[in-house]
């Protein structure tokens, strides 16, 4: 389906950046990654819940479902190869297709809300990997803050999270949507 590859790509292109800004964190630099157009400061503040997961994925398989509508992404994202699509541009996108407005919004979020969501997890899920790499100690040194609090929910939901991304990747895998690879060109 052209509207999860097309998030695929976004999600691939922000974990390229996001890599890049987390080396920053990971030097103790945590306000450098706000340099990165994925980590603004509204993705920074935004505190993930379990409640705010659940909907997440819910919105996630309510997308999933709207496999076999013929939506084209494509054409709403009018970036460059080397240009990040932020937080406003992709749910203006969202909300301009009803269909996918709608499946977001049935799962309790606004089109801004789920992509901020999906940014912060990329975000916090960086930064967990960074942090465990440093080990415990790199934690006790993160500032104080909400990716600090963002870091401990996906610490303490490590498992939870990791099964619920197995089993949306299944429902994409099982619609032939395959990471990266666009053989149409």
């Amino acid at each position: 389906m052209q509207l999860l590859e097309s998030a695929r790509r976004v999600a691939a292109r922000a974990a390229l950046f996001g890599t890049l800004a987390l080396g920053a964190v990971v030097a103790h630099a945590p306000s450098a990654s706000a340099q990165f157009p994925m980590f603004t400061e509204e993705v920074s503040n935004h505190r993930l819940t379990m409640e705010g997961l659940e909907k997440f994925v819910t919105a996630t398989r309510n997308l999933d479902a709207l496999e076999d509508e013929s939506i084209n992404m494509e054409n709403r994202f009018e970036v460059s190869e080397n240009e990040m699509p932020d937080i406003g541009m992709i749910a203006s996108a969202f909300e301009s297709e009803p269909l996918i407005r709608d499946a977001i919004g049935k799962a309790g979020l606004s089109s801004r809300e789920y992509v901020t969501f999906l940014f912060s997890m990329v975000q916090t899920m960086f930064t967990a990997t960074m942090v465990e790499m440093g080990g415990e100690s790199a934690f006790a040194q993160m500032e104080a803050g909400v990716l600090k609090d963002n870091v401990a929910f996906f610490r303490e939901h490590k498992d939870e999270i990791q099964r619920l991304a197995s089993e949306l990747e299944s429902l994409a895998d099982a619609h032939g949507d395959h990471d990266g690879d666009d053989d149409s060109n």
